[in-house]
């Protein structure tokens, strides 16, 4: 008869699936020493795929694990820079379209130009 397998903790599922982005020789080490969970799981940070300034979801398809660092930082200074200039372009593009789609001002002519002058009736 088999014995039951206990329940996988949330936690650890997710530090063993982390640990697998880390280079071979941090990962054997990590496993040597038998690490936390936690301690894996806070050696990475979420990061939108498509940015959620811009409508980007919160949803585990549009996050991407990467570990924390200097490029982490960079990162989010140059999303930082996107998101901006997506902001300001789109600002002056909504101006320019309220000024060309809207209400067109024309000058009024007279209805009948032709004759000038007028004839007197016999």
């Amino acid at each position: 008869m088999r014995r039951k397998r206990n329940h996988i903790p949330i936690l650890q599922l997710l530090a063993a699936a982390l640990v697998e982005q880390l280079p071979p020789e941090q990962q054997i080490a990590l496993r040597a020493s038998m690490g936390s969970a936690r301690g894996v799981i806070r050696m990475f940070t979420p990061d939108h795929i498509a940015l959620h300034a811009l409508g980007g979801s919160d949803r585990w398809w549009n996050l991407h694990m990467r570990p924390r660092g200097l490029v982490v930082l960079k990162k989010n200074a140059a999303d930082t820079t996107v998101v901006a200039k997506v902001r300001r372009v789109s600002a002056a593009h909504r101006d320019f379209v309220r000024r060309v789609l809207g209400p067109v001002k024309r000058k009024k002519t007279p209805r009948f130009i032709w004759p000038k002058r007028h004839f007197r009736s016999r």
